[in-house]
């Protein structure tokens, strides 16, 4: 079995995977494809927008004219990109340039990477409005069934938000971990695994860098773990996932 394979640490799986063939949705503000640290990684993108009718549309085009409308998606492709240097991403632009947008843009831009066929979501992000809950709730249970991983951040204040708080997912909160592979499992807490999330160096959209904090920049930090566990086992199962990250975990 997998889980018991005793070459299977950490050290084996960063000299053995990349992230190579490794298709990554991120659902968030956009992503600058320009970016040195992202450039060419980014194969192609949708842009979810609400009408003034009220209809939402996803507008698909190709990933070098994918952007980023407040920053936020970038930094979370950065994180991926650097623990995963080959895996791929496809943004999903769901936010706008004040870093939000309703739950029915939210839910379509879940469908679309769901109707795509890709095998990990990132979702940053997070609702606590009850009336998308039920919706979203469907969606993650949909990609479980098609084998789908969607790991979640939970809300930085309040509740734990949705979709976090989801057993089919794998929720993140953050720590202050200088190690960015390292991650720590939770036993019976709801949010599942710690990860690095205090003062990180991200890539920022015109080709710069800053530094933020956030349970946002903690969970691609576990994406990335888990592009690299694809890369060697791309039938990976969603709670295959969770089996090894827990064994993976520093405790």
């Amino acid at each position: 079995m997998i889980v018991t394979n005793p070459e299977l640490t950490r050290d084996w799986l960063l000299a053995n995977s990349t992230g190579k063939g490794v298709e990554i949705a991120v659902i968030d503000s956009g992503v600058d494809a320009a970016h040195p640290d992202l450039k060419g990684k980014v194969t192609r993108g949708c842009v979810v927008q609400q009408e003034r009718g009220g209809t939402v549309v996803c507008r698909e085009i190709p990933g070098h004219l994918c952007c980023d409308s407040y920053g936020h998606g970038t930094a979370v492709a950065g994180i991926i990109t650097d623990l995963a240097p080959d895996a791929r991403i496809v943004d999903v632009k769901v936010l706008n340039e004040f870093n939000s947008c309703t739950g029915d843009v939210l839910i379509e831009g879940i469908t679309w990477a769901l109707d795509q066929g890709i095998k990990l979501v990132n979702m940053s992000l997070a609702t606590s409005k009850d009336e998308f809950v039920p919706r979203i709730y469907t969606l993650c249970e949909r990609a479980y069934v098609q084998d789908a991983i969607i790991v979640a951040s939970k809300r930085n204040f309040g509740d734990f938000g949705c979709p976090a708080m989801f057993s089919s997912v794998i929720s993140v909160d953050r720590e202050e971990f200088e190690d960015k592979y390292r991650i720590r499992f939770k036993p019976r807490s709801l949010i599942e695994y710690d990860a690095a999330g205090t003062q990180i160096r991200v890539p920022a959209p015109g080709g710069g860098y800053t530094e933020t904090t956030g349970t946002s920049f903690a969970t691609p930090h576990v994406t990335g773990l888990v592009a690299l566990l694809l890369g060697v086992m791309p039938e990976l199962l969603p709670v295959e996932a969770k089996v090894i990250l827990k064994a993976l975990s520093a405790g």
